[in-house]
Protein backbone atom coordinates (compact mmCIF):
# COMPACT_ATOMS: atom_id res chain seq x y z
CA UNK A 1 0.00 0.00 0.00
CA UNK A 2 2.06 3.40 -1.32
CA UNK A 3 1.78 6.13 1.75
CA UNK A 4 1.91 9.34 2.25
CA UNK A 5 3.84 11.69 5.33
CA UNK A 6 0.83 13.92 7.06
CA UNK A 7 1.74 16.37 9.65
CA UNK A 8 -0.31 18.29 11.34
CA UNK A 9 -0.10 19.93 14.56
CA UNK A 10 -2.19 19.24 17.87
CA UNK A 11 -2.09 20.36 21.10
CA UNK A 12 0.43 19.09 23.22
CA UNK A 13 -1.28 17.57 26.24
CA UNK A 14 -3.65 15.93 24.07
CA UNK A 15 -1.08 14.34 22.04
CA UNK A 16 0.34 13.04 25.11
CA UNK A 17 -2.66 11.57 26.45
CA UNK A 18 -3.75 10.27 23.11
CA UNK A 19 0.00 8.16 22.86
CA UNK A 20 -0.43 7.05 26.72
CA UNK A 21 -4.04 5.36 25.67
CA UNK A 22 -3.17 3.99 22.30
CA UNK A 23 0.52 2.38 23.64
CA UNK A 24 -2.22 0.50 26.08
CA UNK A 25 -3.68 -0.64 23.43
CA UNK A 26 -0.87 -1.75 21.59
CA UNK A 27 -1.02 0.59 18.48
CA UNK A 28 0.83 3.76 17.20
CA UNK A 29 -0.13 7.19 16.72
CA UNK A 30 -0.15 6.37 12.92
CA UNK A 31 -2.25 2.85 13.37
CA UNK A 32 -4.76 5.59 14.91
CA UNK A 33 -4.20 7.70 12.24
CA UNK A 34 -5.16 5.17 9.53
CA UNK A 35 -7.80 3.38 11.18
CA UNK A 36 -9.60 7.23 11.81
CA UNK A 37 -9.13 7.93 8.01
CA UNK A 38 -10.45 4.41 6.96
CA UNK A 39 -13.53 5.24 8.63
CA UNK A 40 -13.69 8.74 6.84
CA UNK A 41 -13.10 7.21 3.68
CA UNK A 42 -15.81 4.57 3.93
CA UNK A 43 -18.46 6.87 5.85
CA UNK A 44 -17.71 9.81 3.91
CA UNK A 45 -17.78 11.46 7.10
CA UNK A 46 -16.24 11.65 10.60
CA UNK A 47 -17.33 8.27 12.70
CA UNK A 48 -17.80 10.79 15.53
CA UNK A 49 -20.15 13.77 16.50
CA UNK A 50 -18.08 16.78 16.54
CA UNK A 51 -20.82 18.93 17.93
CA UNK A 52 -24.22 18.61 20.13
CA UNK A 53 -26.80 21.74 19.30
CA UNK A 54 -24.76 23.58 22.42
CA UNK A 55 -21.22 22.79 21.14
CA UNK A 56 -19.45 26.58 21.41
CA UNK A 57 -16.52 24.38 19.22
CA UNK A 58 -19.29 24.62 15.69
CA UNK A 59 -20.20 28.04 16.31
CA UNK A 60 -17.02 29.26 17.13
CA UNK A 61 -15.12 27.09 14.36
CA UNK A 62 -17.50 27.14 11.43
CA UNK A 63 -19.77 30.05 12.39
CA UNK A 64 -23.10 27.65 12.98
CA UNK A 65 -25.59 28.88 14.94
CA UNK A 66 -27.77 26.69 16.68
CA UNK A 67 -30.28 25.62 13.96
CA UNK A 68 -27.20 25.48 11.35
CA UNK A 69 -25.86 22.51 13.93
CA UNK A 70 -29.08 20.71 14.50
CA UNK A 71 -29.47 20.62 10.79
CA UNK A 72 -26.03 18.86 9.72
CA UNK A 73 -26.67 16.72 12.52
CA UNK A 74 -29.51 15.57 11.12
CA UNK A 75 -28.17 15.23 7.83
CA UNK A 76 -24.96 13.60 8.94
CA UNK A 77 -27.27 11.12 11.04
CA UNK A 78 -29.58 9.75 8.18
CA UNK A 79 -26.68 9.64 5.78
CA UNK A 80 -24.81 7.25 7.85
CA UNK A 81 -28.07 5.71 8.86
CA UNK A 82 -28.72 5.19 4.71
CA UNK A 83 -24.98 3.75 4.58
CA UNK A 84 -25.95 1.34 6.99
CA UNK A 85 -28.89 0.26 5.17
CA UNK A 86 -27.12 -0.24 1.67
CA UNK A 87 -24.24 -1.88 3.61
CA UNK A 88 -21.44 0.52 2.68
CA UNK A 89 -20.74 1.27 5.76
CA UNK A 90 -17.41 -0.89 7.30
CA UNK A 91 -16.99 -1.39 10.96
CA UNK A 92 -13.66 -1.28 12.02
CA UNK A 93 -12.64 -2.67 15.77
CA UNK A 94 -9.00 -3.37 14.82
CA UNK A 95 -6.19 -2.49 13.20
CA UNK A 96 -6.59 -5.57 11.63
CA UNK A 97 -10.00 -5.22 10.02
CA UNK A 98 -8.17 -2.44 7.81
CA UNK A 99 -5.83 -5.26 6.27
CA UNK A 100 -7.34 -6.55 2.72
Amino acid sequence: MPTIVLKSRVDRSNAAAARRVLTRLGLKPSDAINALFAQIASRKALPFSLATSDSSYAREEYGLDKKAIITVGKSLRKQIEQERLDGTVQSVSSIADLRE
